[in-house]
């Protein structure tokens, strides 16, 4: 009896809403749904599939009665997809069940659509015949389409939709349009309340050039067709594209921009360059045709009749012909034979002045340590310099961008640079280090001997000797060290700042540019390098690595294998007295000692007097143009007369040594060592 009551409840609830959708209506049926019999009763008739087209009879607030073909029932409202206005956002066709278009959309129309939520390519439309549209095509809203203007470069025929059908309308050459966004290879132009269709391909987004003219005077350029404020000049003689004419003027593109001109001061013919005076040359230059190809070079110095000026360029009649130069490199003054390159301080004391590059022309003066001077370019191994009106050389080798530092005072507080730093008992290092001190260790001057040795105290009180490439007055951060390839090539490309530390942002000094250096090791973002008898740090990021073929090894000849047993330690420093590795560099004789026992040419130590008296190296010739790689090559009188400096050639003009301030890599044509060539012996 309760069972008959609860369904006679439902029932009158259903019939008490029913005229809520007393009008028969489509819907869809979202997931596979039952057909009951009676909304009381679980039997069902059939399963609706999803996608099901169902007529909607009446409605309850849970449940709607619905006819499917030829049966009726009952179904959960929940199941009933309602429908949803959408905008088309991408031109498309409404499509049949067999998938054939029926009728185009333009962008913007509305179409009503049922959307089961299950991402379905297609989505039905409302009404009573099938018709579908795809969903990519569709949106909430149609975002407003963005407005540009087009030029027509082709005669265009225009189209009711984007593909090729019947034409509506044709576009004249040259008409500028308003265009509406591009879809399938078409723009959208407005017609009336439509969109009609231009191939993109007819199309430019910019003017459409239409014939060249000359420019017949000085006119001025406007910016659009009718107004009277003036942007700008065009010079008279100037070639010009034309991009149409509006009215009485011409369209021009100048400077980047379309401007217009007045078309009575245009003409087809070239006008004759007027002369407008005469300049100088400031720096050799580059000639350009009048299409500004290059074509040839003025020399610095030259005066040159000039014919005006076209934008960044000057007109020059040179060799029977009208060219071109850049402006900038013209003046109304001479220039000077060199341009100013920057200051430089002289290294040392006694550095001589020559006549040209040779250390054999005039010596005219000499230079002290720390002097400041202007340079004027280089020259092979020289720099130029000026001496009242006239031009005279310096060995480059002698000069630096940093002034020379004072010697520092005896108690400064140093710290070590680099881990097992090795000390001594004495300032040479004769015999193996006394003993070796960690990377930031404290340290005390007491005397400083020479360029290359400290006398300092250590922690614990006791006096020992270091080298000057191992300390400095900064404490360095705890940085891990990294081991770099002391064989490669490693270079600056232009003025380079050091520092004190890795991570440092302010410089102690420069390097200049493309100058050599020799990593010892990378710590963090630089390299750890040596500079006037200090160590320094330079950013890897500023620094260009390549491979040296000088080091490359060629075999496993007794040659091949003392030049790799010296390579190995690039950049480390010049050590009075050293042979060994393990004293934490060589000098010059204590390297030939140590590479060519290294290479199997077994032999005691001498200095560079005994290697170039006895018998233990052969072959000896002075001819400078005589050696060869693998050469021992001697020089005499570089800080005491007779043979006083070796190294090992690496081809027939450059050579690895211990020299200067490190084991590094020269050529015999530098002036530092070219006057004190004495000869070559070979292993």
């Amino acid at each position: 009896m309760y069972k008959r009551l609860f369904s006679s409840l439902i029932l009158f609830s259903f019939l008490l809403v029913a005229s809520v959708s007393a009008e028969a209506t489509t819907r869809l049926i979202k997931v596979d749904t039952p057909l009951l019999v009676s909304i009381e009763d679980s039997d069902s008739l059939v399963t609706l599939p999803k996608g099901t087209a169902v007529t909607v009879l009446d409605r309850s607030d849970t449940y709607a009665h619905v006819s499917a073909g030829e049966q009726t029932g009952y179904v959960p409202n929940e199941v009933l997809v309602e429908p949803v206005t959408k905008t088309v956002i991408a031109e498309t066709d409404l499509l049949d069940e067999a998938g054939n278009a029926v009728e185009f959309l333009s962008y913007g129309a509305t179409v009503s659509v049922y959307d089961l939520g299950d991402g379905a390519e297609l989505l039905r439309v409302v009404g009573e015949t099938p018709r579908f549209v795809q969903r990519v095509s569709l949106s909430d809203t149609a975002p407003p389409l963005l407005e540009e203007t087009r030029y027509v470069k082709s005669k265009a025929d225009l189209y009711a939709s984007p593909r090729t059908g019947p034409v509506v309308g044709q576009l004249p050459l040259g008409q500028t349009i308003i265009v509406f966004g591009q879809t399938n290879g078409y723009f959208r132009i407005q017609s009336g309340e439509h969109y009609r269709y231009v191939p993109a391909r007819a199309l430019s987004s910019r003017p459409v050039k239409t014939t060249e003219r000359y420019i017949a005077k000085d006119t001025s350029l406007y910016a659009d067709a009718t107004q009277t404020t003036r942007v700008g000049i065009v010079k008279r003689g100037q070639r010009i594209s034309i991009y149409g004419q509006v009215g009485n003027r011409s369209r021009v593109f100048v400077n980047g921009q379309y401007r217009f001109v007045e078309t009575s001061h245009t003409s087809t013919k070239k006008p004759a360059p007027l002369k407008t005076g005469q300049r100088y040359i400031t720096k050799s230059t580059t000639l350009y045709s009048e299409s500004f190809k290059p074509v040839g070079t003025l020399k610095r110095g030259a005066l040159v009749t000039i014919y005006g000026t076209h934008g960044k360029y000057t007109r020059v009649f040179t060799g029977g012909q009208y060219r071109f130069v850049l402006t900038s490199m013209t003046s109304t003054k001479k220039p000077p034979l060199y341009d100013a390159m920057g200051k430089r301080y002289v290294k040392f004391n006694d550095v001589d002045v020559y006549q040209t590059t040779s250390t054999f022309s005039k010596k005219i003066t000499h230079f002290n340590r720390g002097r400041l001077i202007e340079t004027y370019g280089t020259s092979g191994h020289y720099t130029r310099v000026m001496i009242g009106t006239k031009y005279y050389f310096v060995p480059t080798a002698y000069l630096s961008l940093n002034k020379p530092l004072p010697k520092s005072k005896v108690g400064t507080v140093f710290y070590t640079q680099i881990s097992e730093t090795p000390y001594f008992s004495s300032d040479i290092a004769y015999t193996r280090p006394a003993g070796k001190l960690a990377r930031g260790a404290k340290l005390v001057g007491l005397r400083s001997i020479d360029d290359d040795f400290w006398q300092v105290r250590l922690a614990s009180g006791k006096k020992v000797y270091v080298l000057n490439p191992y300390i400095a007055k900064t404490k360095p951060k705890a940085v891990a060290k990294k081991a770099v390839s002391v064989k490669a090539h490693y270079h600056t490309v232009k003025q380079t700042p050091f520092y004190a530390n890795p991570y440092d942002t302010k410089p102690i000094g420069y390097l200049d540019a493309n100058r050599r250096i020799y990593p010892r090791s990378l710590h963090g973002d630089s390299y750890l390098i040596q500079d006037s008898w200090r160590p320094v740090y330079v950013k890897k990021q500023a620094i260009r690595v390549k491979q040296d073929p000088l080091l490359t090894s060629r075999g496993n000849t007794k040659t091949e294998r003392m030049i790799a047993a010296a390579a190995k330690h690039l950049g480390t420093p010049y050590t009075w007295g050293s042979q060994s590795p393990l004293n934490g560099g060589f000098d010059c004789s204590g390297l030939i000692h140590y590479a060519s026992n290294q290479a199997g040419k077994i032999g005691g130590r001498t200095n560079v007097s005994g290697y170039w008296h006895s018998n233990h190296f052969k072959n000896r010739r002075t001819n400078l143009s005589s050696g060869k790689r693998g050469d021992i090559i001697f020089f005499h009188g570089t800080y005491r007369n007779g043979p006083s400096h070796i190294g090992i050639m690496l081809d027939n003009e450059t050579f690895i040594h211990a020299g200067g301030e490190m084991l590094q890599i020269n050529s015999i044509h530098d002036p530092q060592w070219r006057p004190h060539f004495l000869g070559y012996k070979s292993l």
